[in-house]
């Protein structure tokens, strides 16, 4: 109970200097002749985070054209395979 009573009381205290922090902010924006609520929307404004740039299209891909050398290298491998079946089969 009496931790609850402390804790309360310093939740108090800190609204209280905060309020008074802000009010003097207040009165020194009006003393210097500025606009409070200006003053509210810069730091609004300061606070907001930049807007995020549009995300990039991805270009659709195409498929890679069969060429020349892959269809070369698909035989070559395949021969390999072969005279690997044949010397298998001989020893």
């Amino acid at each position: 109970m009496m931790e609850i009573d402390v804790k309360q009381r310093n939740q108090r205290i800190r609204r209280r200097v905060r309020a008074q922090r802000m009010q003097a902010e207040r009165d020194r924006d009006v003393v210097d002749g500025g606009d409070p609520d200006s003053a509210e929307e810069e730091q609004i404004a300061a606070r907001e985070k930049p807007a995020r740039p549009p995300l990039r299209r991805k270009k659709p891909k195409e498929p890679a054209p069969l060429l020349e050398e892959d269809i070369i290298d698909g035989f070559a491998i395949l021969a390999f395979q072969i005279i690997r079946r044949f010397r298998g089969a001989s020893t």
